[in-house]
């Protein structure tokens, strides 16, 4: 092959290994077209998912994501309204997935789709990894509570709006040894509501593992469903992101914290 035709095509090879280079550094998204914003009610397998994008969307900042779980019975379609107000204002991505509530005492299939999910939401837009929340309404809040715990790796703030302890995934809780995988945690109980004796031993366990834990009894149980609790949520979801993201930065690694960090991996993928 003639030198100038090898110098050529070193020369085109160079500049689109520089066009991807650039692209990877610049962004975390691999989407490709117009990107969508405004609600979206997507059926893309039996169950489908609802998702709300700002209108003001770029893809040059990276945008927090709320993961909300509706109670059992009801639709991410339906759930998701009570959302977008809360979510126009603070500037939030929500994504409100329809799912089957998990009866078996084994979610693992149900973990998957959501996870997948997630991480296609992720692949579409820019998503600060270090501002994932988790939450649900009543049996969703049970749901959020074990997977917030469980794929600690996955979000980086939980909250519970009407239940987290009580429910058949509660044996299947996993609380972390390390303080990188000790997320916010936020509870908001129906007035009244009586914690029993073995939910108050783990919210003391919490506690004395380090997680930083906030528990509010709403004033009436009305209050669960209206959007004005979801604002709330989202106050507290910044507050401790922030927090959190701080605390990361300044964290010292020692042997200590690193064995545990290797642990909780070891666990996450049992």
């Amino acid at each position: 092959m003639p030198i100038f035709n090898q110098r050529r095509l070193m020369t085109v090879a160079f500049f689109i290994f520089l066009f991807f280079a650039t692209f990877q550094t610049n962004s975390n998204a691999t989407f490709f077209g117009e990107v969508k914003t405004g609600l979206q009610n997507i059926g893309s397998d039996r169950y489908g998912y609802s998702i709300f994008v700002p209108e003001e969307y770029t893809s040059d900042r990276s945008w927090p994501l709320v993961i909300a779980l509706h109670k059992e019975g009801g639709r991410g379609e339906d759930y998701i309204q009570t959302w977008i107000e809360a979510a126009k204002k603070r500037g939030v991505i929500v994504f409100c997935p329809t799912y089957e509530h998990p009866r078996s005492g084994l979610p693992y299939e149900h973990d998957e789709r959501l996870i997948k999910l997630k991480h296609s939401i992720q692949d579409q837009y820019e998503i600060d990894p270090n501002r994932i929340l988790i939450t649900g309404l009543e049996s969703g809040g049970h749901y959020a509570f074990y997977l917030g715990l469980r794929y600690t790796n996955e979000f980086s703030s939980i909250a519970s709006i009407g239940n987290a302890f009580e429910g058949i995934l509660q044996k299947l809780f996993t609380y972390s040894y390390s303080q990188v995988y000790q997320l916010p945690i936020l509870m908001l109980l129906k007035p009244g509501d009586k914690i029993k004796e073995d939910a108050l031993k783990q919210l003391k366990d919490i506690k004395d593992r380090g997680y930083l834990l906030e528990v509010v009894e709403v004033e009436n149980v009305k209050e669960l469903e209206n959007p004005n609790t979801n604002s709330y949520v989202l106050e507290w979801f910044s507050q401790v992101s922030a927090q959190r993201e701080a605390g990361l930065k300044d964290r010292s690694f020692n042997v200590k914290q690193t064995f545990y960090e290797w642990v909780d991996r070891l666990l996450q993928n049992r």
